[in-house]
């Protein structure tokens, strides 16, 4: 899985809004599987620790419902897009940086 590639994809113009929607839509479905799943431990720590357990949990909720959607669209870009814009922006990348990924 190359995430550079996927975020690249996210970004690029030439790719259908639609194929964007379909991998953002899974990025939710994912995350509101995590959110199901957390939400018997959600409860334990509410109860452990009432201000700081909800403020806690907001917090991290807020990063989850952005980092996982876009991570997961990241993922599946390379898949969603069409094949000939994904071999363009390969070929436009390794034009790009002959000695590899760049280090930062």
């Amino acid at each position: 899985m190359n995430t550079h590639l996927g975020y690249a994809l996210l970004r690029d113009r030439r790719v259908s809004v639609r194929s964007k929607l379909i991998a953002l839509t899974f990025g939710l479905a994912v995350t509101g599987l995590v959110e199901l799943l957390q939400l018997p431990f959600e409860g334990v720590f509410a109860l452990l620790a009432p201000v700081v357990g909800a403020a806690g949990d907001i917090v991290i909720d807020g990063a989850e419902a952005v980092i996982i959607p876009v991570l997961v669209a990241t993922m599946l870009m390379p898949y969603l897009a069409p094949s000939a814009i994904v071999q363009q922006l390969r070929t436009e990348r390794a034009a790009s940086f002959p000695h590899g990924r760049p280090s930062a």
